[in-house]
């Protein structure tokens, strides 16, 4: 089993809104994950959520999904990925981490880095363009490791220069898994497909 971890409590400072709850043609940025997400099979699902918990519970359809509340956003992104390392759960073989201001992955583009966990990899990604995109799977073996030297909003990026000999790069056709959304001027940056799916 893999779990998907979705990191989803940033403050959205830059953005100026509750970047889980950006509309992206119709649907939450965090629906849009979460539907690439159950589009590839992936399952179980740990949401992490902020200070705006109760707002996306109202917008977004959470249900069946495992909830972590980060008592403190402001930490930053790694005290998010902590919380979601600890809540995943004991039999998983590792956890694939997901953003959710990152919506326009395609759920082809999880079960092609799920599948390179699958085959033994320790560490695997998507890779679109010569850039690392997400998401970002990383094997049990390593959530110790890990999570001893998370700090501040840097999250796993540290722990992956690190081990970048285990980190198995999958080529992928598919934008969306290196757009993330900062700011109101990255919504420009959206695929400009004429019908974008996360099923695709």
């Amino acid at each position: 089993m893999i779990a998907a971890l979705v990191l989803a409590a940033g403050l959205g400072t830059r953005m100026g809104a509750s970047k889980p709850l950006l509309d992206i043609d119709g649907a939450p940025a965090l629906a849009r994950v979460l539907a690439a997400i159950d589009a590839a099979g992936v399952a179980p699902v740990v949401v992490v959520l902020g200070r705006d918990a109760d707002a996306i519970g109202a917008g977004v359809d959470l249900a069946g999904r495992t909830l972590v509340r980060n008592p403190c956003p402001e930490c930053g992104l790694s005290s998010s990925l902590a919380l979601g390392l600890d809540a995943a759960p004991a039999a998983c073989q590792g956890a694939l981490i997901f953003h959710a201001d990152m919506p326009f992955v395609l759920a082809r583009t999880v079960q092609a880095v799920e599948a390179a966990g699958r085959a033994g990899a320790r560490l695997a990604a998507p890779s679109f363009g010569g850039r690392r995109g997400f998401p970002v799977y990383i094997a049990r073996t390593c959530f110790e490791t890990l999570r001893a030297g998370l700090d501040g909003d840097s999250g796993a990026r540290a722990f992956l220069r690190q081990n970048a000999a285990d980190l198995r790069l999958v080529a992928v056709g598919d934008p969306g898994c290196v757009i993330d959304l900062d700011s109101p001027s990255d919504l420009a940056m959206r695929p400009k497909e004429a019908a974008w799916t996360t099923s695709a």
